[in-house]
């Protein structure tokens, strides 16, 4: 995932304006990184409503908890930050499934809205893509931790520190886990394609 000094100082700038009660900055940090929380938080449910509640929840915590957030890794560190708060509500959403709901609950946060050409876009490249749904099923099938780096390392791009910082695990542990994980689906992959001959 690649960041550059310019974005890096930007990104900061607006994150410091919105502690400091701005919400235009905030606003500015949601349209920066919302396509792209999105994205990752459909991949995993794969149902478009759901995405989007999950995405605006975690907005809404991010806004909410942006006083106890502090700069630390650099070029990655909001963005890291927002990912480990998706993936807490992606994870959650598991959990809960039906019950899982919109929590918005502050006026001036439901301004900001969503991108419903995003969402479209999104869904028509999922219909269109076959291979996708299969591995997302499989992907489904592993750990919650497995699901997690997967998504993180091949969809989202992101390094084996990058994740570590996301998950609060140690890269080591993260690099172990990347490999069973890999190990677990190569077998549900082959099971599932073993099965579909037997039935053809």
């Amino acid at each position: 995932m690649y960041y550059n000094r310019c974005m890096d100082t930007d990104v900061k700038e607006l994150v410091e304006r919105a502690q400091n009660k701005d919400r235009d900055a905030f606003g500015s940090l949601f349209d920066l990184y919302y396509d792209k929380v999105l994205n990752y938080v459909f991949r995993r449910v794969l149902n478009t409503e759901y995405a989007k509640d999950i995405t605006s929840n975690a907005f809404l915590k991010a806004l909410k908890n942006l006083d106890q957030f502090e700069w630390r890794n650099g070029p990655f560190s909001f963005s890291g930050w927002i990912f480990k708060i998706a993936t807490n509500e992606v994870n959650q959403y598991f959990r809960k499934q039906n019950r899982y709901k919109l929590t918005i609950d502050d006026p001036d946060f439901k301004e900001l809205g969503d991108n419903n050409k995003v969402v479209e876009e999104i869904e028509k490249k999922i219909d269109n893509d076959k291979h996708l749904l299969i591995l997302n099923k499989a992907i489904k099938q592993l750990k919650p931790i497995y699901q997690d780096i997967l998504h993180l390392k091949y969809f989202e791009e992101m390094s084996y520190e990058e994740i570590s910082q996301v998950l609060n695990k140690n890269e080591s542990t993260i690099r172990v886990y990347s490999k069973r994980a890999k190990e677990e689906l190569r077998i549900i992959l082959e099971k599932d394609a073993s099965e579909f001959l037997v039935n053809i």
